[in-house]
């Protein structure tokens, strides 16, 4: 076990952002970054950051004109498959770039945006070329039902989409021969490394979209719950830096891998010949290892909450281990629906496969646990008129975004995966684990705490099989309650609509989703 120097647990966008803030603030000779979605025109929080200026983009130039040196590694995306994601992370380039020639000091800022190298092969591509081309052609008469200056804007960070379309008498049109190559995997990563001796690391990316509070007052389509820490320990910084040196060349195969000392990762590389593949190569899989180690160790109970839980490996592993520990308690804490699903009415076959697989592992833990087992959802205290997904037992839904998993006193793990395959396995993840058996319970207490009304027992939080009685008990009170007249944000979870919603795709890999 080891204890974590200065280990803060920042439970939402209002803590996180504002810990990350005071930590570039304090910056004195270096700031490393990689993020999925980095928005410099982000809002400052702290008073500390706030005294040179409003936005990230004040602080960024007052620290390089202070002679600290920046590099941020933002991630790219299929241009063809999520082109509102590759818009963005070229728009955050185009204003960072700007930054980098308003300085006066001696501040070096270095950018690049990132897309995984694996490309999916030849043989699938053609396959699925029909349905590429129609994404092409949606986002082609999108741009076109912009205005002129709107759709110049918007094509000018698009770089990697414009290779496959051509312009004609004024509108965006598909180049109908080509084969756009179309990218497997990406950087799911979201961590920050200050002067070699902070690190900054869980599932918290920087923009407006992400901001909420431990209150989440805000309507449910704005929600966004999430877990990062920060801490102060040079031996897993300097790893972590390390790492963002060299995961880009390590996923191009063009280096040898090497897991970062402290820390726990996924990483795949690009194959060297790929025909028929949809998949990269996978090569290091720390967190889901660790995740597998720490499921059989348990004794008592395990709280998990996350994004998704669509992995058959992890859900094969709580199979097994119901099974050999009979003592044992389960709590997963899950959103009550994807997001693009609750409030974007996304019914794309990627949905549907990837609630298949969450329904489907559900299923198989609840049924191997039997009432050992809790599976929560949480939603406001208010009602909602609406009937969709995004609404849980009368009430809007609260969006989860925590990639947090724990396992007795024993350890806990907080990183930027996800319980599905494609983040145990192919995308690029970091994260941490906790071992204090008293930095744990603070973790399990900040986390599990979070869901419950205020001044709830601490047995609510205890490391105790009884915890999953009690969690049940008062979500089941909830659900019989009116909104308004509940305590805290737990309501039981149900798969029924998943499991309506599903559908298998046979032949398709699970960590697509």
């Amino acid at each position: 076990m080891t204890l974590l120097n200065n280990l803060e647990v920042l439970v939402t966008a209002d803590e996180g952002y504002r810990a990350f803030e005071k930590a570039v603030v304090a910056a004195k000779t270096r700031i490393d970054m990689g993020f999925r979605v980095f928005d410099p025109r982000m809002h400052l929080l702290s008073c500390e950051a706030r005294e040179f200026g409003s936005r990230w983009v004040d602080l960024l130039l007052a620290k390089l004109n202070e002679g600290v040196d920046i590099t941020i590694a933002l991630s790219d995306f299929d241009p063809v498959v999520r082109p509102e994601l590759h818009r963005g992370s070229f728009k955050s380039l185009s204003i960072l770039l700007g930054i980098a020639e308003m300085v006066t000091g001696h501040g070096r800022l270095r950018v690049t945006v990132e897309d995984h190298p694996a490309r999916v092969g030849w043989a699938p591509r053609i396959a699925l070329w029909p349905k590429v081309q129609s994404q092409v052609a949606q986002t082609c008469d999108w741009l076109n039902g912009l205005e002129d200056a709107a759709r110049a804007e918007a094509i000018r960070f698009m770089p990697r989409f414009t290779e496959f379309t051509f312009e004609k008498d004024g509108k965006i049109h598909p180049k109908r021969r080509e084969f756009p190559p179309m990218l497997p995997v990406t950087h799911h990563q979201k961590l920050a490394v200050i002067d070699d001796e902070v690190l900054y690391v869980g599932g918290l990316d920087l923009d407006a979209r992400r901001m909420d509070t431990v209150h989440h007052a805000l309507p449910a389509e704005k929600t966004w719950h999430d877990v990062h820490v920060i801490l102060h320990d040079k031996k897993r910084a300097l790893a972590a830096r390390e790492h963002l040196e060299s995961f880009s060349a390590e996923c191009a195969g063009e280096v040898s891998i090497r897991s970062p000392e402290g820390l726990l990762r996924t990483l795949s590389v690009k194959r060297k010949r790929n025909s028929g593949s949809l998949s990269p190569h996978v090569c290091d899989t720390g967190i889901m290892d660790r995740h597998l180690e720490l499921i059989e160790q348990a004794e008592r109970l395990i709280y998990l909450e996350s994004q998704f839980l669509r992995d058959p490996v992890i859900a094969d592993a709580l199979v097994a281990r119901a099974k050999t520990a009979p003592g044992l308690g389960l709590i997963i804490l899950l959103p009550a629906a994807p997001l693009e699903v609750a409030f974007e009415g996304a019914e794309g076959l990627d949905y549907k496969f990837g609630e298949y697989l969450q329904a489907k592992a559900i299923g198989r833990i609840t049924e191997a646990f039997g009432s050992r087992a809790f599976i929560a959802s949480p939603a406001h205290c208010r009602k909602s008129e609406a009937g969709d997904r995004a609404t849980l037992c009368g009430a809007p839904m609260i969006f989860v975004h925590s990639k947090v998993s724990i396992f007795d006193d024993h350890a806990g793990l907080v990183t930027s995966a996800n319980l599905n395959g494609r983040s145990m396995r192919w995308d690029t993840e970091l994260g941490i684990e906790i071992s204090d058996p008293d930095q744990v319970r603070m973790l399990r207490k900040r986390v599990m705490g979070a869901w419950l009304p205020k001044g709830a027992d601490d047995c609510f939080c205890a490391a105790a099989p009884e915890t999953v009685k009690k969690w049940r008990d008062l979500a089941q009170q909830n659900a019989s309650r009116a909104p308004a007249d509940r305590s805290g944000f737990l309501l039981p979870h149900t798969a029924s609509a998943a499991e309506s919603f599903g559908t298998l795709l046979p032949g398709i890999p699970v960590e697509m989703v």
